[in-house]
Parts: C-alpha cells; structure tokens; sequence
C-alpha cells in the first residue's frame, strides 16, 4: 500500500512539476503566438501556490510514512512546523551573516571589526541549533523509536529528492530554452 501511495504521490509530483515547466515555457515564450492546445496540456497555478502543493505533499508523505496516529497528528504537526520554521530562520541569519562577512573582506576591514562579525555569526547560529535541538526533543517525545528512525531517514532522503529534482528541472529547463540547431548532414566521399 505504502508503495502504491509513493507511486501515486510521484506522479502528482511529476505533474505539478510538468505544470510548472510549461509555465515557465510560456513566461519565457516572446513570440507572442498562440499555443493550441492540443500542443500541451496547461495546468493554471501561481508561483505561490506550487511551494504550498510541495509542502502539503510532503506533510503527506510523511504521515504516511511514520503512520502517525490521530492523537500523534495532533501534536507532531505544529511542533514539524515550528522545527521548519526555526530551521528557515537558521538559513536566512546564516545568509545575513555571510554578506556581511563578504562586505567586511572586500571593504578590507579591520581584524576587530571582522572578529566581531564572526562572533556574532557564530553565536546566532548556536543559538537557533540549540533552538532547534529543544523543538526536535520535543517532537521526537511524542514518537516511537521506530517512528523516529524513520523521521530522521525520511527527512534525509527528502532531501536528496528534491535536490536532484530541483537538479533535473533546471537542466530539463536549459533544454527547452536552447534552440535546437541540426547539424547538416556530412556525405562520405
């Protein structure tokens, strides 16, 4: 069953994603001319809406895999997300903290002023991942140890996933946009 659900959620996914190519296709489409629609299939979604079909998609499949019961359910989703929340919070101060680093090196600051950037930088990140580690005690308190085992893998292949999905989208959308140029064909003589 859990195999079925994974198939069925993988297709969604490749749907929404295919949706997603046509439409940037279109935004990038300057020609002005009409598609037929018999070209391809047009699936209407904001930019605002596919992050939240990921987000829902993957809460779905991770019920699904740690096959949480209903009183888990009520107490696992707010803390997973309050821990994504945390852990957004985590990148962005990360990012903050690196631009300021990169702006003190090429404005050549002092040693002083660089030191005390990177204190900060370093204090701020301890403080969210200990932040964080008290939301994932938390959450991990309402788990089996199986569930929480199968918590953490799914967390880590999740992201393999979307990393290497996010990697074929942007290759599949550097094909589109190259011009196909055949090459003339060569008589051998």
């Amino acid at each position: 069953m859990r195999k079925l659900t994974n198939i069925a959620l993988m297709i969604l996914s490749l749907v929404l994603i295919s949706g997603l190519l046509v439409a940037i296709g279109d935004e990038s489409d300057k020609s002005g001319e009409k598609k037929q629609s018999e070209e391809k299939t047009v699936i209407d979604l904001s930019k605002k809406d596919i992050p939240k079909l990921v987000e829902i998609i993957r809460i779905w499949k991770l019920v699904d895999e740690l096959e949480l019961k209903e009183d888990q359910l009520v107490e696992f989703l707010p803390r997973f997300k309050e821990l994504e929340h945390v852990q957004g919070e985590y990148y962005r101060n990360n990012r903050e903290h690196l631009s300021k680093l990169k702006t003190l090196l090429d404005s050549e600051s002092s040693d002083q002023k660089m030191k005390a950037a990177i204190d900060e930088f370093r204090k701020s990140g301890m403080e969210i991942r200990q932040k964080e580690q008290e939301l994932k005690d938390k959450l991990y308190s309402g788990l089996s140890p199986k569930q929480q085992a199968k918590f953490i893998i799914f967390q880590d292949v999740y992201r393999r996933d979307m990393k290497r999905l996010i990697r074929n989208l942007q290759e599949l959308s550097k094909l589109k946009n190259q011009k196909y140029q055949p090459e003339p064909v060569q008589q051998n003589r």
